[in-house]
């Protein structure tokens, strides 16, 4: 089945609505209307992607298995599968899964295509394959692994047990969401897996369908009046390529948006008090770190890793570009997790005390090395402040602003600053990432972990410990784990230097109900309602 993207009558002329000037004032009672910046959005490939803003598309065209609760993230629900168990052995889950289902194309879903999408995600190894990966599934056993055992029943077997609560975390994520295996075997070309079809079409049997995307322009979503689950109030969602804050700052205060994304701190503020409007903070599980290539021998000593420490100016950013974006952090495990040691902040900025541990480190008259940053909120503000602390000990920093996240992920960078979405509600989701790398060679190209893309060949002890706290069923012994875990990054002055964890703002008209933001960016859109304003 092909797509087609041509604009219906009504969506055209909803979209001549959002064009006129802003005189309108006011959005649809059916429309939910999202302003953002659609630059960094490659592709909807739910098994490829592994980008904010894409995956609450593909959330909401998409089912999986199981999913969590805005209000209670570790909190397990059914989502395809209406129940399932786990062997007395903990290797193997059983997922019995619903039998109300149809794709948007009129195919009806059955476990060939859970088996299908959790085996076309492992044999993919891409990026967001570590989300099943890291369970010991890989290209050559999930075949056996990973099977139908029935029109509506699904057994995922493990080569080890892990703690059962992160395995069905990881398949709550939107990487693992179940296509219409027919369609995309219609589509698949040469050995693409049907990725060239999926970055611009719908597969899915969610609560919206895709009726239009043009890249850096729209995407327009229509409800799926079927859905399993109950048709969405809203009818049509349209998402509008926006990128500069100010703009969605006039066009939110003028009602022409319903929610704004992205804005600047200042244009937050401003919104703060503005009448109709407020703001919402998502709490994330990510951090904006600072990454050292280790391939770089004057990174690679640890005196110059540590100056880099005294840099940041933590106090400066939590207090305007970084009021709405992220609390101020410098341990490893997310706040209010297991081991989570927020409040230690042994740093602060000091230019003279990074000057004198460059001298330390061999280096009395200073480096230079080139910096790549995200030019956008706030990544590109967190970089500009780097850059200037930084001249102030001796480093010249030659800020490069672009899309360089492909340079990053190959290690073809010397300096680079962004942020991290993990998305499991568990320490696990920042370690395994950060402090894991099993094999420190080019070659193994593990692109999915930070600690491969830092090029860091982390201490045997640390990386064991990770694993150790996995397998770990006692919830206070990983507590224990994790505090230790969480003590030893900090000091072995990583190449992975965190500053902020991460939070996601949003300005929301305040006649929208039911939109709310969700941590591991599954963001749902089928329970969203306006009231008159």
């Amino acid at each position: 089945m092909k797509m087609d993207f041509r604009l219906t009558g009504v969506a055209l002329a909803a979209l001549l609505v959002l064009q006129a000037p802003a005189v309108t004032a006011e959005t649809p009672d059916d429309q939910l209307v999202i302003a953002l910046n659609m630059s960094s959005m490659r592709g909807l490939d739910p098994q490829e992607l592994n980008q904010f803003e894409s995956a609450e598309v593909v959330t909401n065209l998409y089912d999986r298995l199981v999913t969590l609760p805005t209000d209670d993230i570790t909190d397990v629900q059914p989502m395809l599968a209406e129940s399932w168990e786990v062997s007395e052995d903990g290797k193997t889950f059983t997922f019995a899964l619903r039998q109300d289902v149809t794709f948007h194309s009129g195919n009806k879903l059955t476990a060939a295509d859970a088996e299908y999408s959790l085996r076309r995600l492992v044999k993919m190894g891409l990026a967001p394959a570590r989300d099943l990966t890291q369970w010991g599934l890989n290209a050559e056993n999930v075949e056996d692994l990973i099977r139908a055992e029935d029109d509506y029943t699904l057994v995922v077997d493990l080569p080890e047990v892990w703690n059962s609560d992160l395995v069905l975390y990881s398949l709550a994520s939107f990487s693992t969401s179940i296509v219409d295996s027919k369609l995309v075997e219609e589509n698949v070309e040469g050995d693409d897996f049907g990725r060239t079809f999926l970055q611009t079409a719908d597969a899915g049997s969610g609560p919206y369908s895709l009726r239009t995307w043009r890249a850096n322009d729209l995407l327009i979503a229509e409800a799926n009046a079927d859905y399993w689950g109950g048709a969405p109030a809203m009818k049509r969602v349209l998402m509008r390529h926006i990128p500069e804050s100010s703009a969605q700052r006039l066009q939110i205060e003028n009602g022409d948006i319903d929610i704004a994304t992205r804005l600047s701190s200042s244009d937050l503020t401003a919104l703060s008090t503005e009448e109709g409007v407020e703001i919402a903070k998502t709490p994330g599980v990510g951090f904006y770190y600072i990454a050292l290539n280790q391939e770089n021998e004057v990174l690679a000593n640890p005196k110059v890793r540590e100056a880099f420490r005294y840099l940041i100016d933590y106090d400066g950013l939590a207090n305007t570009v970084m009021k709405y974006y992220g609390n101020m952090q410098q341990t490893i495990v997310p706040a209010g997790m297991p081991g989570a040691m927020a409040d230690e902040t042994p740093y602060s900025l000091d230019p003279a005390k990074a000057k004198a541990l460059l001298a330390e480190a061999g280096y009395p008259d200073g480096i230079s090395l080139t910096y790549y940053a995200t030019p956008v909120t706030p990544e590109y503000e967190i970089a500009q402040s780097l850059q200037a602390n930084a001249a102030d000990a001796g480093i010249t920093l030659d800020l490069q602003a672009g899309d360089h996240i492909g340079d990053f992920r190959a290690r073809n960078y010397e300096v680079f600053s962004a942020r991290t979405g993990d998305r499991m509600p568990d320490p696990h989701a920042v370690l395994q990432s950060y402090a894991q790398n099993p094999d420190n060679s080019r070659e193994a190209n593990l692109a999915g972990l930070m600690a491969w893309r830092a090029a860091w060949d982390v201490p045997a002890e640390m990386q064991a410990l990770v694993t150790e706290a996995a397998h770990e069923l006692d919830s206070d012994r990983r507590a224990e784990i994790y505090t230790e875990l969480n003590r030893m990054y900090l000091e072995s002055s990583p190449p992975l230097i965190t500053s902020f964890q991460r939070t996601d703002a949003r300005a929301i008209r305040d006649n929208v109900k039911g939109y709310v933001g969700h941590t591991t960016w599954i963001t749902s859109w089928d329970e969203v309602t306006k009231v008159a304003e």
